[in-house]
Formats: structure tokens, sequence, C-alpha cells
């Protein structure tokens, strides 16, 4: 291949071009130079905002330090910090769930000492050695006067509303337009309280056999019955046979001679006294109507027995389904007096704990005798304000503050009542899909019995046969052991082998 000689480059174009070249290559040392020190200057940017983020914090705490010395200072506390509202009431009080009490992000902390410090992850200072919870409500028109006593404190929050030029009580029950209970009222509560209380020692002597014979160790599953429920007490019974849970402690008090005759012919433990009181068959039409009230007379009764022969009660409603024993759970806190299942409703009635009633665990102590005393005390209360619940609520809240009662509010996907059939449909498609296990459900949130069966039905939860009608298992009580012999194929089918369910050795099978 022919090449053309190249042609000498004359010397100042040469020069030229090598100029030209370290000028190019001068530039770029200058770029990766200028380069260095951009990014060394953002770094120190960064951290300076980073400084001013923590200058500018520290001048707020600063302010709010300032602020102690004249407001906070003056009214007895050295320090006041901001938290986060649900971690610091989750923080003191796991065994309440922060979320049954809306409110805004923030809470305040306040300290008699002049600083605190918090750990990494702390919302309320460890440093404290005691924290005294207080969850007002912030509604418009309304104040808060927070006074310190070196001393003792009122351990209440006195309730103040302006009228006639001055400072009146306001009272709770007035605000959940509850009365107060009538003269005929008491006179009623008192006959039944002497009736039982003058015979206690009898009762006692008659049940506790009883007890030794079905109570599991210490534990005893509790109800309360009547005729017009029968059925929906052993859609219960049934309900565990399929789930392969033994039920064998429980023990049922009969509100008449009909449940006991239906419960012998099952083999299942019932208590009758006459000590107790007397109750019509029926069952409630509604919530809150006179044989409601009047049943709850038997529940308070039922526990209280049970609590006072030194035994853990487990009570529950009739309207319940198991799929999963509930026992390994209480087991695993035996450091809590209590355990409740969360209503739902979120009104003053209920506040500040909103415990169901139809779900719940007494463990036997001095606490808990106490506490079931002052409720069986209280029954004209419940006459008065047609509600078991509500009064057990306040009771609850004094006794936790008073003397220490603890309490634990059961998780409402775990344990599961009628406001979340009703208002969280995604959970029951998990629960019939199978893939979420809940240890119970209970039926309530309803207008009435016939409410219950059309959604315990609707929801597969119906486990007797429609040969098993409550008015036949009443006719004949021979046919009550027929009616619990098997558990359906249709419910074996849907439900099948539940993980986690226990069924110990000399169970009965399903």
């Amino acid at each position: 291949v022919l090449r053309r000689p190249s042609r000498p480059m004359p010397r100042g174009e040469a020069a030229a071009r090598r100029e030209s070249w370290r000028g190019f290559w001068k530039s770029v040392g200058l770029g990766l130079v200028a380069g260095v020190f951009l990014k060394e200057a953002l770094i120190r940017f960064e951290a300076g905002r980073a400084g001013a983020r923590v200058m500018t914090r520290r001048r707020r705490r600063r302010r709010l330090e300032a602020r102690n010395s004249s407001c906070v200072g003056s009214a007895g506390w050295g320090w006041i910090g901001e938290v986060d509202r649900s971690k610091a009431l989750g923080e003191v009080n796991g065994d309440v769930p922060a979320a049954i009490q809306t409110g805004p992000k923030g809470a305040l902390v306040l300290s008699s000492r002049v600083s605190e410090t918090r750990d990494a992850g702390e919302e309320v200072p460890s440093s404290c050695g005691g924290v005294a919870v207080v969850v007002a409500q912030a509604s418009p028109g309304r104040c808060q006067v927070l006074a310190s006593s070196r001393r003792a404190a009122t351990y209440r929050v006195a309730r103040r509303e302006a009228r006639d030029g001055s400072w009146s009580p306001f009272s709770r029950v007035r605000e959940a337009k509850q009365r107060m209970p009538s003269e005929s009222t008491r006179k009623r509560a008192r006959a039944l309280a002497t009736r039982l209380l003058s015979r206690l020692d009898d009762v006692l002597a008659k049940l506790e056999p009883i007890l030794r014979e079905v109570a599991d160790g210490k534990r005893v599953l509790v109800m309360a019955i009547n005729s017009g429920n029968l059925d929906l007490l052993l859609n219960f019974v049934l309900s565990a046979k399929c789930m392969r849970i033994d039920v064998r402690n429980l023990l049922v008090f009969a509100a008449d001679p009909a449940v006991e005759r239906a419960l012998a012919a099952a083999s299942i433990a019932a208590f009758r006294h006459d000590a107790l009181g007397e109750f019509r068959a029926e069952p409630a039409r509604s919530y809150g109507d006179h044989q409601f009230v009047e049943m709850m007379w038997l529940k308070i009764t039922s526990v209280f027995l049970v609590n006072a022969a030194g035994y853990d009660a487990l009570f529950q409603d009739a309207d319940l389904v198991w799929w999963k024993s509930p026992w390994p759970f209480f087991d695993a806190r035996p450091d809590l007096d209590t355990f409740w299942m969360d209503d739902g409703a979120r009104t003053s009635r209920f506040a500040p704990h909103f415990p169901n009633t139809g779900f719940y665990l007494v463990r036997a102590n001095p606490r808990t005798r106490l506490f079931m005393t002052q409720l069986l005390g209280a029954y004209a209360a419940v006459l008065a304000w047609q509600s078991h619940q509500a009064v057990v609520s306040q009771l609850l809240a004094e006794a936790h503050a008073l003397y220490g009662l603890s309490l634990h509010v059961l998780d409402k996907t775990h344990f599961p009542s009628g406001k979340q059939l009703h208002h969280n449909r995604p959970l029951f498609d998990q629960i019939h899909a199978r893939t979420f296990t809940p240890f119970c459900f209970h039926m309530c949130w309803t207008a009435g019995k016939a409410d219950k069966l059309k959604f315990l039905k609707q929801e597969r939860l119906w486990f007797l046969p429609p040969t098993c009608a409550l008015q036949r298992l009443l006719d004949s009580p021979r046919l009550v052991a027929d009616c619990l012999a098997r558990c359906p194929a249709d419910a074996a089918r849907h439900w099948g082998p539940v993980a986690g369910a226990d069924l110990p050795p000399g169970a009965p099978d399903s």
C-alpha cells in the first residue's frame, strides 16, 4: 500500500499544539480540584444545616426552659418535654392500647426536676421515679387546670362547669345520660343482695364440690344462662368440639330448672341455687331491656362466687365461638389480675378502658375479690343505668387507680367482637380463607337474639343442626346429648382442624 510521506510540522505550529494540550489538561486538573472543594463545601454545608437544626432545637429547648422558669417553674414543675402521645401511653402501660383513646399526635411530660434526659427510643424519661397519667378531654370550650402538690394528690379529675357565675360539679353520669338509682331500684337491689349474702356460706358449700370436679387446676369457664339462650350455649359447646378444644372446665349457672335439666342430660356441669334469685326463661328482646338487666344479677353473682371460692373465672356470654383455646394466652401473663375484650364502643359511658363484659377473665386474689364485692354492691346502678358494662367500666377504672388492680384490654383482631364483623369485613374474609385464626368471636353489637342467630349462620358459625331447635331442646332434654354427639359435616369441611387448637389426652373426640 502506497502511503504518502507525512509532511514535517512547522516548528511554530507544533509549539502551539503543545501549548493547547497543556491548557486542556490544566483545565481538567483545575476542574477536578474545584470538584473536590465543591464536594467538601457541600458536606460542610449539610453539616452546617444539621448543626443549625440542632441549634434550633437547643434554642427551642432554651426558650422552653425559659418558659419553665417563668410559668411551669412557678407551678411547681422544673422540666417539660414534648413526646409522641401514642408511644408514651404505650410505654407507660402496654396492656391498654393507646389507640382506644383517640387524640392529637403529641403529649406533654412534666417533671419536678430542672432537667431530664431520655435514652434513645424513650418517650417518658426512665429517670422518673413514677408517672401519673392524665388523659383529659380537649374539646372546644374545655380548659384544664394542672396543679402540683408536695404531699397528697387528689387522684381524681374534678370536673366543673360554668353555671350561674360559678363553677359547679359536672357528673360523668349526667354526661352519659344515666340517672341515679331511685328508692324502689335500691330496695330491689338490696333485697337480692340480702337474699344471697344471708345464705352465702350455704351457697359456697354447695358450689365448691362442683368447682373441684370441673376446674382445670384453678381455671373455670363460667356462663350464666336462662332457657331462652340454651341453644346459643349448646352451639358454643358444639363449636368447641368441632374445633377440637377442651371445655370440660365449663360451669353453667342455670337461671331456671329447664336449663338445669337439659345440661344434666348432656353431662355439662350446672349450678342453681334459690339464693341467687328467680329469673324468667325468655331471652332479652333488646340490649338494656328489663330481662337483659335482670340476667345481669346472675352474671355478676356467678363470677363473684367462683372468685370467692378461690378460682380464676373466665366469664363469657353464650353467643361466642372459639377457634383456639384462650387459656395459653392468659397463662403467659400470670402477673395480670384481669383481661377484658375490647367492646369497640368509644363513648364516655364506657370510658376509659371500654371493656366488654361478655368475655373477661378475673383471677382469684385479694384485689379481684374487693373488685367483685364492689360490683355486687353496685347492682342498683346496673338497674338504673340498664347496663352491667357501664358500671363495670367505672369500677374497673377506679380499682385500677385506687388499689392497683391490673388489667389487659385484649387485641380486637385476635379477640374480635360484633363491632369488627360490622366494620372490618376484610378481617373475617381472612378468617374464612384460613389465612388468619383469632382466638374467639363474640356476636355482640346486635339488636337482639334474632340478629345473633342471623349473623352466626351467615358467618357459618352456627353448628347445631336444624333438628336441634330451641323449643325441641326444652321439650326433650334427652335430645341435647344427640345434638352434641358429632360435628356437622359442612362445618368440619369449612373450618377443618384449626392451627393452634388444643385437645388434651382424654378430651372428647369430634
